[in-house]
């Protein structure tokens, strides 16, 4: 079989690379040699293109198999040392010929292989049943033959499936591809794993503010051939690419039907099973219905973060999978065999939808954010033809772009805390995304830095920290500043002022300068999603989740810097709970309006009018309770009185005292019924009040 050199290949970042083989078969037939763990990638992608005529009658490859096993499966058993032993004890049985030193030839059956017996006193021996006598057993000695003729087909077959089954290599895998016998020529492309090729930047100065950009591209040849003069082409972008198992067979499982009665197909129908299968059921969805119930419930309630209710739906998601799932099962375990296969189609469309049952994982691809996504962009051709010996790798140029650039000075404490960073900032001109890897920086001959540049799209920029600026020494603390209302909102529906109260906290950039010359340093800084900048001049640029201040910092000098940042909550607050203190704040700071600011202040009067006509009428309680307690002693007083002149004159004096007390008592509950119905014409204002805040009453209050 003659093998076609590779012509072009394409290297993908992800792992897989596209085979391209080109050439003249020599024969009708084509070898493609693979190793054996990229065989499934071949199958599942494999073309054949006859661009100048013929025919493909087929591809056939080697049946997977443990190489052992199979050699233990067949009659004819073979070892390094005593092949010819072994061979003639295998063949037992068959009619073979056998060639002897004197020019003898002699045929029959052979009976099997005497070597049991001291080799130097009894040398090892064949016995043949003779062909012409069956009932003569010729004895032969193995040292004297010279020959072995095999005379039964199925011996021949048996030797040759040994020899072609004990040559198969078990790392790899060979593909024949049959022709018809006039093909000129023959393009073979397909796919296979390949190590993930590499990217490496250098950049060297060329004057003021001009560089020179190279990007070299790094792949190994892990083949087992070379590769000579082959068209290279890499790409950055992420085509889906998987495993699908086509290599090995499988012999799917079928029911087993038996006749004993107590088996499952015979007693799927019996009442008995029926009901423990519904037993089953109710145990296994019972805590699904609440599991469900409950997470409807959460979801319902609305109070949940984004992230939170994902959580929600996940919960969701899965218990209605187990819950299809366990329907499956019982609808096996019924055994409704008719019907089954239409079924089964109908729930995997169900489970799959329209784009089938393929997952791709996040960890393989990850999110990029890029403005030019074009294919073109992303794919890199080498210019000249590559050649590289086999298990050798290889540098390939891709980018040769000369660039402009800025040189910066940026100090961001997460990035390197105490000294600022020497950065160059230039664009993306090459035509092409780069993709994430290290570079170089060298400048007028000298090594100054390195850096890694990540992944950026044409036109893009990119800033590369190369150095530490240790002329400049910067140092941070932290102050908590003013805190305050921002804004105050009322919501008629939920009955609550919406108050918008911030913090400012700042950060005090101190930069002490040891250099002979005036620096610019830009001070960076991430953005908070629950934050704003105040009090801050305009910054030098914002970009992303980033922003810059320029700094001037004389030559041996310092100079202080202050990012200021007010942190903004939100806060559901009851207007019934302000005091006029805070009323007359947001008054002042102009975030009441006059006529809200009047209504809140009646209310205010009306609730502190209520709590003062509370407090006297627990005074009045109190008093009542002890008139009452009086009233009792009295009584007891008169009860022990006897009729005496003495005692009557007391008696008067207490019933004197009880009728004062009865009308003091009379008084004290007409004062609280009227404190009382105060306490409710109050409690009304300021409902009345509450109403107009919120817009629930057309009453100008």
């Amino acid at each position: 079989m003659s093998k076609l050199p590779i012509h072009k290949l394409t290297l993908y970042k992800q792992g897989i690379g596209f085979f391209e083989r080109r050439g003249e078969p020599e024969r009708a037939s084509i070898s493609l040699v693979v190793p054996r763990g990229s065989i499934n990638d071949v199958l599942k992608s494999i073309t054949v293109a006859l661009p100048r005529g013929g025919r493909l009658l087929g591809i056939d490859y080697e049946t997977p198999a443990d190489k052992q096993k199979a050699l233990g499966e067949i009659s004819v058993k073979m070892t390094d040392r005593s092949s010819m032993v072994d061979l003639l004890s295998s063949l037992r049985g068959s009619r073979i010929a056998l060639e002897m030193e004197s020019g003898e030839t002699a045929t029959g059956r052979l009976v099997g292989v005497e070597a049991s017996l001291n080799p130097d006193t009894h040398p090892a021996t064949v016995l043949l049943q003779a062909d012409d006598d069956s009932s003569r057993i010729q004895i032969l000695p193995i040292g004297q033959l010279t020959g072995l003729s095999l005379r039964d087909e199925k011996a021949v077959q048996d030797v040759g499936f040994f020899l072609d089954l004990d040559q198969i290599e078990q790392a790899r895998t060979t593909l024949a591809i049959r022709l018809s016998d006039e093909t000129p020529e023959a393009r073979i492309s397909y796919l296979a794993p390949s190590p993930t090729w590499r990217v490496g930047y250098r950049l060297v100065g060329d004057g003021p503010n001009q560089a020179q950009l190279s990007g070299w591209a790094l792949f190994e040849n892990h083949l087992d051939e070379d590769l000579d003069k082959v068209a290279l082409t890499l790409v950055s972008g992420r085509p889906i690419s998987f495993e699908y198992e086509l290599y090995e067979s499988r012999i799917p499982a079928r029911p087993q039907v038996s006749d004993d009665p107590t088996a499952l197909e015979t007693i799927s129908d019996s009442p008995r099973v029926i009901e423990s299968l519904q037993t089953i059921a109710h145990d296994f969805r019972s805590p699904m219905s609440m599991i469900i119930g409950y997470a409807n419930v959460l979801g319902e309630a609305g109070m949940w973060s984004k992230e939170q209710q994902n959580y929600i739906q996940v919960i969701r998601r899965g218990v209605g999978r187990m819950n299809e799932q366990l329907g499956n099962l019982l609808n096996l375990a019924h055994l409704r065999e008719e019907d089954s296969e239409s079924k089964e189609s109908l729930s995997m469309m169900r489970r799959s939808g329209p784009l089938g049952d393929l997952k791709v994982s996040s960890a393989y691809f990850k999110p990029v954010v890029m403005d030019n996504a074009e294919p073109e962009y992303m794919t890199y051709e080498v210019e000249t033809p590559v050649s590289v010996r086999r298990g050798r790798s290889a540098m390939v140029s891709i980018i040769e772009q000369p660039v402009e650039y800025t040189q910066v000075c940026v100090y961001n404490s997460d990035k390197m805390p105490n000294h600022p960073l020497l950065v160059w900032q230039l664009k993306n001109a090459t035509g092409k995304a780069l993709e994430q890897g290290p570079v170089t920086i060298s400048d007028a001959g000298k090594y100054i830095g390195e850096g890694i540049i990540r992944f950026t799209g044409v036109g893009d920029e990119i800033q590369i920290p190369y150095a530490l600026e240790f002329g400049i020494v910067v140092s941070e603390t932290f102050e908590q500043g003013a805190s305050g209302v921002l804004g105050v909102e009322f919501d008629g529906e939920e009955r609550q002022a919406v108050v918008s109260r911030y913090e400012i906290s700042e950060r005090v950039y101190a930069l002490d300068s040891h250099l002979a010359r005036d620096t610019t340093v830009f001070i960076e800084q991430r953005d908070s999603s629950q934050a704003e900048y105040c009090r801050m001049p305009e910054p030098a640029s914002a970009t992303g989740d980033h922003t810059r201040w320029s700094v001037a910092v004389p030559a041996n000098g310092n100079v202080q810097f202050t990012v200021s940042v007010r942190n903004v909550r939100e806060h559901q607050e009851n207007i019934e709970d302000w005091d006029i203190d805070f009323i007359q704040e947001l008054h002042d700071d102009d975030l009441l309006p006059d006529k809200a600011h009047a209504q809140l202040e009646k209310l205010w009067d009306e609730k502190h009018k209520a709590q003062d006509a509370k407090k006297q009428v627990r005074v009045l309680q109190t008093e009542c309770e002890q008139v009452v307690s009086g009233q009792e002693q009295l009584r007891k007083n008169l009860g022990i009185l006897g009729d005496s002149k003495r005692e009557i004159e007391i008696r008067d004096r207490i019933l004197d005292d009880l009728e004062a007390s009865e009308s003091r008592r009379r008084k004290l509950e007409r004062s609280m019924a009227d404190l009382s119905a105060e306490v409710e014409q109050h409690q009304d204002n300021q409902q009345t009040f509450v109403d107009a805040i919120y817009g629930d009453s057309e009453e100008d209050v």
